[in-house]
């Protein structure tokens, strides 16, 4: 393990991904053949952590796996991209998770997961992993493990000076006494408005811009500090909650193949970019780059990019970060 705090710790699931690339997606009841087949290794939190190796960050990643070949191979393969697993933990009487992933011909995708392993890492083992947690300089944690589990990892580091990420997906109702304690939400934009509608039974009356900034003070009021809203080919919206302050930033444009993995790919550069020391702002302008280099690249941790393909474009279009 890394001696110091200077680490990112991403605590949540792995997956093996199957794909099918088709020209559309089948209706209900119907089959669409024609289509292509690959295997990547997926799931949110393994995704994230390989976006934050790969951006520069020591990154630790707490997942669960099954004693099957699948979890094999995910233990091999983010061991090689350099991310410390030492603390993964292995289920023999549950598989591995498996994710089903339609994309169609505009880079569209329709997911379908089984859990598995994913759903059994529990709040004991969390316990028995306090002091990595509190000692990271980043933790984040997505929703494809038990929520007891959540509510235990932003507990324990919450009792530290942590910089405390969720990204509520795949989302389900999230109790008060998680979302204050966390510093940083980044939902997508449905997920932002069905996250508010769980929590405030008041209708949204803006539009467009209005209306994020409108749910995003919703839950600034619960305890969250600040809220990073991601929408795909627009960039993303930052509602800075301590300074009542919205901030743009603007994706490049960009010729979509893939957009699976593609929010993990901005969160997990987040996450790096936090670590190393970057404020908010701009370690956001740096995730949206990185995710728009991601999108145009099939499948999930394949597509990330590494810390130099992401200054380059940024050198090249001239964004200022400081």
């Amino acid at each position: 393990m890394n001696e110091t705090s200077d680490y990112v710790l991403i605590i949540g699931s792995s997956n093996m991904d199957l794909n099918v690339y088709l020209k559309r997606f089948p209706n209900p009841g119907e089959t669409v053949t024609g289509g292509a087949f690959k295997q990547f290794l997926g799931g949110k939190g393994a995704n994230q952590a390989v976006a934050s190796v790969r951006s520069g960050a020591y990154t630790i990643f707490i997942c669960k796996v099954g004693a099957d070949l699948f979890g094999d191979q995910m233990v091999s393969r983010l061991t090689e991209e350099g991310i410390d697993m030492s603390y993964v933990i292995k289920d023999p009487q549950e598989s591995s998770g498996v994710a089903f992933i339609l994309i169609d011909e505009n880079g569209e995708n329709m997911i379908s997961v089984a859990p598995g392993s994913n759903f059994k890492l529990n709040a004991k083992e969390i316990l028995s992993n306090k002091e990595v947690i509190k000692k990271s300089s980043v933790v984040v944690v997505q929703m494809e493990i038990p929520m007891k589990t959540i509510t235990e990892i932003f507990n324990i580091a919450s009792e530290s000076d942590v910089i405390k990420i969720l990204n509520p997906a795949p989302l389900k109702p999230i109790p008060l006494e998680v979302l204050e304690k966390v510093d940083i939400i980044i939902p997508n934009e449905g997920e932002l408005y069905d996250l508010h509608s769980f929590l405030n039974p008041k209708r949204l009356t803006m539009k467009g811009t209005q209306k994020i900034i409108q749910a995003s003070k919703v839950l600034i009021k619960l305890g969250i500090k600040n809220v990073i809203t991601t929408l795909g080919n627009k960039g993303c919206l930052i509602y800075l909650g301590n300074k009542d302050k919205t901030i743009e930033v603007q994706a490049p444009k960009v010729k979509t193949v893939d957009t699976v993995g593609a929010g993990d790919c901005f969160i997990g550069t987040l996450a790096s970019q936090l670590s190393n020391g970057k404020k908010i702002v701009n370690a956001a302008k740096i995730a949206t780059v990185a995710a728009s280099i991601a999108v145009t690249r099939k499948g999930a941790q394949d597509s990330m990019p590494f810390l130099s393909e992401i200054e380059d474009k940024i050198k090249k279009l001239n964004i200022k970060v400081d």
